[in-house]
């Protein structure tokens, strides 16, 4: 009943834009993906109640079409992000892929020898009984030195190292970052589907310290499963 909730609440949120329009847009000319509604303080459980106002037999028949699919998406990102930002990683089980699971890439290019992935049931225990375990995750740019950080640490320098909730460029299936690294996502995951929010690089760094982070979907019995997070950034 739990997980069932936890989509819901995804949907919800599309069915929210769908009808209602984007609340987020107002002040700022309705230009999509400003995204400047800050959301450190949300409990998504709060939100459970609020779906009755949807009413019982539309999130029976809710499905994904062609037509709301960027709106299903994008909640459902905005929903993700606000678990890593608030450091609720136990929430992010529902979101998993059952039978896939899913992978973490530091940088652009997809590993798959070397990127980490896990099952659902593994990464609950990532991030229960292994919290504080250091693992490889892979290895550095530039200096190829192995990635042994403890999830916590990963997140917070391969996921959510940016304000992305508040990226002022996010989209679905669009690539805004751009840097050496091969982006072979489209390859890696033929037929996904994904989201990118991009933070621009500062003048003191002449834009080169820009990054992004994308989420890799996968359609599975009417609705959408994260397979992969994919950061990216300037590389040497």
């Amino acid at each position: 009943m739990k997980k069932q909730l936890v989509w819901l609440t995804g949907v919800g949120f599309a069915l929210g834009s769908i009808i209602a329009g984007c609340n987020g847009c107002k002040g700022k000319g309705g230009k999509p993906g400003s995204g400047d509604e800050d959301t450190s303080g949300i409990d998504i459980s709060e939100r459970h109640d609020s779906m009755q106002l949807v009413g019982t037999d539309t999130l029976t028949s809710f499905r994904v079409t062609e037509a709301n699919k960027d709106s299903v998406l994008s909640a459902t990102t905005k929903e993700i992000l606000t678990l890593f930002k608030n450091k609720e990683y136990a929430k992010l089980d529902s979101f998993i892929h059952p039978q896939e699971g899913i992978r973490f890439s530091p940088y652009a290019t997809v590993e798959p020898g070397t990127d980490k992935k896990f099952t659902r049931e593994a990464f609950q225990e990532l991030i229960t009984r292994n919290k504080n375990k250091k693992i490889n995750w892979g290895s550095y740019d530039g200096s190829g030195n192995a990635i042994f950080l403890s999830p916590a640490e990963y997140f917070g320098k391969f996921v959510y190292d940016g304000n992305f909730l508040n990226a002022k460029q996010a989209g679905v299936n669009a690539v805004y970052g751009k840097g050496n690294s091969i982006n072979n996502l489209k390859t890696a995951y033929p037929g996904a589907e994904f989201t990118e929010n991009y933070l621009d690089g500062t003048k003191k760094y002449g834009g080169m310290d820009w990054k992004s982070v994308r989420l890799v979907y996968k359609l599975e019995n009417g609705r959408y499963y994260l397979i992969a997070i994919i950061h990216d950034q300037w590389t040497i």
